[in-house]
């Protein structure tokens, strides 16, 4: 039986919490099997204790009726225990989003954004789906942290005997903030004076943390740049290919305007060759007319000049 399906942690814990009081009250949801109690140390901003419930305990209603109860004055936060074998920031930073990216590439077109918010809708509702790598990667959002350390455990995930890589992911604002957050003083605020080690393996932890985190956010900013490339040029395109069609037309309209002026033009020319060739008729017709009544007129002159003689 995997342990960390029914196990709890719970922090914040207040200094005057008495472990049995505290374990009493979490009894009432189910049998406890084990239970570890970590009080405050130096190292540790406050008590906290990792419960372990038998089967058949509904460990999602315990957290999500108990998420931030206040108990002795203090808000306790309840997560689920995951593996050692996660990275450290996983198992010590709770978060609603979960990275999930196929194990090797292929060109599995159903692995997108409708498939992967179907697959894992079972862990609860998604709020978000965000591409990272297309077909490849995704960042999904859901409404409870609680939703992503379930996948987690469910672990190992296949989609179309693919298998999926789950990490959990904390946004690098969260991790400076949880860096440089006021649980690292005192209540005299003062710092806390950590042993060299543990500063160390603290700092490896936010290290991992932020190189993941750093990773992811430059593969969406990426993700977006190419996106909206892709839709610029598209746009672009598309008003050129609409350009070029308008221009197109509008060129086939002048051409068409043009035919139509060569055959108003020929008409013409022939309209003007047929009305020259009658006005030369015409003309020549007068000059006929002209030279036969002077022909005429000079047979009658010669007539009355030959009475005049007699």
């Amino acid at each position: 039986m995997d342990r960390d399906r029914y196990s709890i942690y719970i922090s914040n814990v207040s200094d005057i919490t008495d472990e049995d009081n505290l374990i009493s009250y979490f009894s009432q949801f189910g049998t406890i099997e084990s239970y570890t109690y970590f009080p405050k140390t130096p190292q540790r901003n406050s008590a906290a204790v990792i419960i372990a419930y038998g089967l058949s305990v509904d460990i999602d209603s315990i957290i999500k009726n108990n998420q931030r109860k206040k108990f002795d004055d203090h808000i306790l936060f309840l997560r689920r225990t995951l593996p050692c074998t996660r990275p450290a920031f996983e198992r010590f930073m709770s978060s609603n989003e979960l990275v999930v990216s196929l194990d090797k590439l292929n060109n599995d077109k159903q692995f997108n954004e409708i498939n992967i918010k179907k697959y894992f809708s079972k862990y609860g509702k998604i709020v978000s789906c965000r591409i990272i790598i297309p077909f490849r990667t995704f960042l999904i959002g859901f409404i409870e942290g609680n939703n992503v350390d379930c996948a987690i455990l469910d672990e190992p995930h296949y989609y179309n005997e693919n298998k999926l890589i789950l990490r959990k992911y904390i946004s690098p604002n969260r991790i400076d903030l949880f860096r440089t957050h006021k649980n690292l003083f005192d209540k005299n605020n003062k710092n806390i004076n950590y042993s060299f080690s543990e500063q160390i393996r603290r700092l490896k932890h936010i290290i991992e943390a932020l190189q993941f985190g750093q990773k992811i956010q430059l593969n969406l900013i990426k993700y977006s740049y190419d996106n909206k490339k892709i839709k610029f040029n598209r746009e672009h395109n598309d008003d050129s290919m609409k350009l070029f069609i308008q221009l197109k037309n509008i060129c086939n309209y002048m051409n068409k305007d043009i035919e139509q002026m060569k055959e108003k033009n020929s008409f013409f020319k022939l309209m003007i060759e047929q009305t020259q060739g009658i006005k030369k008729n015409i003309i020549d017709l007068y000059k006929n007319k002209i030279k036969n009544e002077h022909y005429r007129f000079n047979q009658l002159k010669e007539v009355i000049d030959l009475f005049n003689t007699i």
